[in-house]
């Protein structure tokens, strides 16, 4: 019995030295992947549009008005967004355009406004004290225009009708507005939808 207890004490003693808590190949190289992906960082910087875009369109209505409307990039003002995949922090950078718009009722001025991004957020009711969930909340902010164009719906005959929809990037969220200009070249701005 003594031997056979003294046997028990030599096994149990070489199984407890031979486990010294060393890994497999692929813990290890699971354990080095895992580290490497905290140190290492990769970043990518993209921005929407790349470069400096200028764009003008020359509209003659039936009714007698001349509409120019000329959209151009504000390269000092952009919408960030950020996100990280796969240890990639990708920087996406939407930047705003500034647009200016003229009219003109038989060869005479009537309206001429510059528009960027703090005149639109004045205009359109984009606020900072909006609360969250609030139709327009963040679009003082994250929004940036989408589009801008000459609505030609030949029921408004002593006025120009532009609409104007600004929406927030990766994601459903848009605001459309409509610019009057009647023949005086007063205007007032409706919101038209927001979703």
């Amino acid at each position: 019995m003594k031997h056979l207890l003294g046997i028990l004490i030599i096994v149990a003693s070489i199984t407890f030295m031979n486990c010294e808590g060393r890994r497999t190949q692929s813990q290890a190289l699971s354990k080095s992947i895992e580290k490497f992906k905290k140190t290492v960082n990769f970043e990518t910087n993209v921005y929407i549009p790349k470069t400096y875009i200028e764009q003008e369109t020359d509209t003659l209505l039936s009714n007698g008005y001349h509409v120019k409307i000329k959209t151009y990039t504000d390269t000092s003002n952009a919408v960030h967004f950020s996100k990280i995949k796969d240890t990639i922090n990708y920087q996406t950078y939407y930047r705003n355009f500034k647009f200016d718009i003229s009219v003109s009722k038989d060869n005479k001025l009537i309206y001429h406004e510059r528009f960027d991004k703090k005149k639109v957020n004045k205009a359109f009711n984009y606020s900072t004290n909006l609360v969250s969930g609030s139709e327009l909340y963040n679009f003082d902010t994250l929004a940036v225009l989408k589009s801008i164009n000459v609505n030609d719906d030949p029921t408004y005959t002593n006025m120009v009708l532009i609409d104007i929809t600004y929406a927030i990037p990766e994601s459903d969220r848009y605001a459309s507005h409509t610019l009057f200009i009647d023949e005086k070249g007063k205007s007032n701005i409706v919101q038209i939808e927001v979703k």
